[in-house]
C-alpha cells in the first residue's frame, strides 16, 4: 500500500481513482441484478478475506514486487464500498505456515486499511477453533475452523473472498473458493494436501462458501505459484455471487478450460455451480502461462540440467507397470503426475523460489525420488523421464545428492541422504529440496526487508497459540501427516444428509494438551527448515 494512503494525495492518484471506479462499477452492476446489498441491511457483520502470501514487497527476490498477493489498492476499494453499507467489517486471513499473518498485514499495509476504516483485523491462525463434521464430504470429513468464521457458517455474517487472479502448481489456478485454504488452521491444511487436494477444497464448500467473490485481475500472475510469478496485465475486476461460477469464468479468461481443471470439475460435480449463471460485461481475457507441476518438463531441464527426477507412484490411477524395461516417457510422466497436489508441487516451488534470484546457481546435481516405487518380483523401481528404471542400488550409486520426497518415498530412504518427511508438509518439501541442492530460499535471506517482522511474528504466533492451549482451547487439529481420510463416527440417515454438523471438541486432557503444546514448535522448525539456517539433514546409508 502506498505511503500516501489515507491522504488526499492517495485519493488523487490516477491508479487509485481507476481501481476504485472499476470496483464500484462491477459491484454496482452485480447489486442491480442480485441485490446483495439488501443482505447487508441492519448493519450485518461482514468478513472479508484477501490472499496474502510470503512473496511480498521487498521480500528478497530480484524485483521489488510480484503480483502474488491481493493488491491492497483493490482490497481497499472493496472495503470502501462495503463500508457504505455496513460498519461491522472484519478483515480475516491466515498466510500459511510458517509465515505470520500479522507481519504480512503490516508489510502489505492491510493494518493501515483496517485502522482507516475502523474494521477488525484478525490473523486466523491466532484464534481458537471450532470443529464440524461434513457428512457429504469425500475427503475433508472433519473440519476445524477459526471461531471468527463461525458466524459465517451460521449465516449470521456475510463472507467476501478477494483473491488474486493467478496460476497455481497445486490446483492449476487459485481464485475465489480455493482462497478458502487460508481459512483452515495450519495442520489441517497439511491433511490430504496431496492427490486429494481438489476433493478436499470442494468438500469445504459444504461448510461455507463466499456470498460475494471479487477477483483482483488488474495485474494477474502467471507461473509457479506459490513461488514468485510474472505479471499479466488484465485490467479487470471480476465479481459474482456464486464463487464456483466466478472461478469458472476467470479460469476461461486465463486461457484454460474449466471443464479440464480438476478443482473446477470437483465443485461442479458436487452441484456447487449454477448452470443458469449470467455473465454481465466483457469476459474476454488474456492467456496465462500455466503452472508446470512436474520435474520432468523441458523448462526444468533447461534451468536445472543436472536434476534427475525419478517417479514411482502407484496410487491415484497411476499406470500399472508389468515390465520395467518397456516403460515409455508418457508412462514415466504419468507415474509422476499421479500426485501433483502435495510434495511434488512444493519441491517444484522451492526450486522456483530460488530461481528468482540474480545469483541463482543452476548447475547443481540432485536426484529427487518420488513415490513408493513400482514393485516387480520383490524389487522396487523408479523411472526417469525417458522411462529408464532405477533400483535402490542404482540410486545409491548416483554421484550426486539424493532426496526422498515425502512419506510415500520412504522406501527410498536407504539410498538417499536427504528426506522430506510428511504428507504433505509444503514448507519442509520446499526447504529440503533447496538444502539438498545447496541453495538458499531468498525470502529467508537478509535481503528480505520483512525478515525481522516475520521472525518475531513467528515467535509471537507460537506463544499466542500456546497460551490458548494452556487455557484449554484448541487452535488446530492434531498433527498427523498421513495419506488417509480421517473418518466420522457412524451417523443416522437424517444426519448423513446434512451439509455440516457442529462437532464440539472434548475437554482437553493433560496428554492432549502436552501434545498440542509440543506441536506448536513444529511451526518454528518449519521456519528454520525454510532456509533461515541451512541445516542439512543427512542420514546413514
Amino acid at each position: 500500500m502506498p505511503d500516501s494512503f489515507g491522504t488526499d494525495a492517495y485519493d488523487k492518484r490516477e491508479d487509485v481513482i481507476a481501481i476504485r471506479a472499476c470496483v464500484d462499477s462491477a459491484l454496482d452492476k452485480l447489486d442491480e441484478k442480485m441485490h446483495f446489498s439488501q443482505q447487508l441491511a441492519n448493519n450485518r457483520p461482514v468478513v472479508i478475506k484477501p490472499n496474502l502470501v510470503s512473496v511480498y514487497h521487498n521480500s528478497g527476490f530480484d524485483k521489488v514486487d510480484y503480483p502474488e498477493t491481493t493488491d491492497p489498492r483493490v482490497f481497499e476499494a472493496v472495503v470502501r464500498y462495503i463500508k457504505r453499507i455496513t460498519n461491522k467489517i472484519t478483515i480475516a486471513e491466515s498466510s500459511g505456515k510458517p509465515m505470520p499473518t500479522p507481519a504480512n498485514f503490516r508489510i502489505a499495509g492491510y493494518d493501515r486499511i483496517a485502522k482507516y476504516y475502523g474494521t477488525g483485523l484478525v490473523a486466523l491462525e491466532l484464534r481458537p477453533v471450532i470443529r464440524y463434521m461434513l457428512p457429504k464430504a469425500e475427503v475433508m470429513k472433519e473440519v476445524y475452523l477459526p471461531d471468527t468464521l463461525d458466524e459465517v457458517v451460521k449465516g449470521n455474517a456475510f463472507y467476501i473472498s478477494v483473491p488474486k487472479m493467478k496460476t497455481n502448481l497445486y490446483t492449476g489456478v487459485t481464485l475465489g473458493f480455493k482462497n478458502a485454504m487460508g481459512t483452515i488452521p495450519y495442520f489441517l491444511r497439511e491433511r490430504n494436501h496431496s492427490y486429494l487436494i481438489n476433493k478436499k477444497l470442494a468438500d469445504l464448500l459444504y461448510l461455507f462458501k463466499p456470498d460475494l467473490t471479487v477477483i483482483d485481475a488488474i495485474i494477474g500472475g502467471e507461473g509457479n505459484t506459490p513461488a514468485p510469478v510474472d505479471p499479466v496485465r488484465v485490467g479487470k475486476i471480476i465479481v459474482g455471487n456464486n464463487s464456483v461460477e466466478v472461478d469458472r469464468v476467470a479460469t476461461r479468461m486465463m486461457g484454460f478450460d474449466p471443464d479440464k481443471n480438476k478443482l473446477m470439475v470437483e465443485a461442479k460435480i458436487r452441484g456447487f455451480g449454477d448452470p443458469e449463471a449470467v455473465i454481465i460485461g466483457d469476459p474476454e481475457g488474456i492467456p496465462f502461462r500455466p503452472a508446470i507441476s512436474s520435474l520432468m518438463d523441458e523448462k526444468t531441464a533447461r534451468e536445472f540440467p543436472n536434476l534427475l527426477a525419478l517417479a514411482g507412484h502407484t496410487k491415484n490411477d497411476a499406470p500399472v507397470i508389468t515390465d520395467k524395461n518397456t516403460v515409455t516417457p508418457e508412462q514415466a510422466l504419468a507415474l509422476e503426475q499421479a500426485c501433483v497436489g502435495g510434495c511434488l508441487s512444493a519441491a517444484k516451488s522451492g526450486l522456483d523460489y530460488y530461481n528468482f534470484k540474480k545469483s541463482a546457481r543452476q548447475d547443481f546435481s540432485l536426484c529427487i525420488v518420488e513415490g513408493e516405487g513400482v514393485e516387480l518380483e520383490g524389487t522396487r523401481w523408479w523411472f526417469d523421464k525417458t522411462g529408464k528404471p532405477y533400483s535402490l542400488q542404482d540410486i545409491a550409486a548416483l554421484p550426486m545428492n539424493r532426496m526422498a520426497l515425502g512419506n510415500c518415498a520412504a522406501a527410498a530412504r536407504p539410498a538417499c541422504n536427504y528426506f522430506a518427511e510428511g504428507c504433505c508438509d509444503t514448507a519442509k518439501c520446499m526447504s529440503v529440496v533447496c538444502h539438498a541442492a545447496g541453495v538458499t530460499i531468498p525470502v529467508m535471506s537478509p535481503k528480505n526487508k520483512g525478515l525481522m517482522p516475520t521472525l518475531t511474528g513467528m515467535l509471537g504466533t507460537i506463544l499466542t497459540r500456546r497460551k490458548h492451549i494452556r487455557n484449554g482451547a484448541y487452535v488446530d487439529c492434531p498433527h498427523a501427516q498421513e495419506d488417509r481420510i480421517f473418518p466420522l463416527p457412524e451417523l443416522d440417515p437424517e444426519a448423513a444428509r446434512k451439509d455440516f454438523i457442529l462437532w464440539p471438541l472434548p475437554p482437553m486432557s493433560k496428554e492432549e494438551k502436552k501434545a498440542q503444546l509440543r506441536d506448536q514448535w513444529r511451526i518454528m522448525f518449519s521456519a528454520i527448515d525454510f532456509g533461515w539456517v541451512p541445516i542439512r539433514r543427512r542420514m546413514k546409508h
